[in-house]
C-alpha cells in the first residue's frame, strides 16, 4: 500500500500537521510498556515513520527530518 497524495497546505494548515506528529511522538515516547527489544525496534520503526511524514510535509528528506529529533 504505497500510494502517493499529492495536497497543498497553507503554511497554518503545516503547522497544526506538525503540531500533531510532535503529540503522536510525544505519545509512543510516553508509552507506559515494559521495555524489550521488541518494544525498542516497534518505537524506532514508529519514530522512523513520523520522521518520514514530517520530512514530507516540511519538504525535506526523511534524514534531515531525523536528525532534528
Amino acid at each position: 500500500m504505497n500510494a502517493e497524495l499529492k495536497i497543498e497546505l497553507s503554511p497554518h494548515q503545516q503547522e497544526l500537521l506538525l503540531r500533531g506528529l510532535r503529540y503522536v511522538r510525544s505519545s509512543v515516547a510516553l508509552e507506559m510498556i515494559d521495555y524489550s527489544e521488541e518494544v525498542e525496534q516497534r518505537r524506532r520503526r514508529q519514530y522512523a515513520e513520523i520522521d518520514e511524514l514530517e520530512g514530507l510535509l516540511t519538504g525535506a528528506g526523511p534524514r534531515a527530518a531525523a536528525s532534528r529529533a
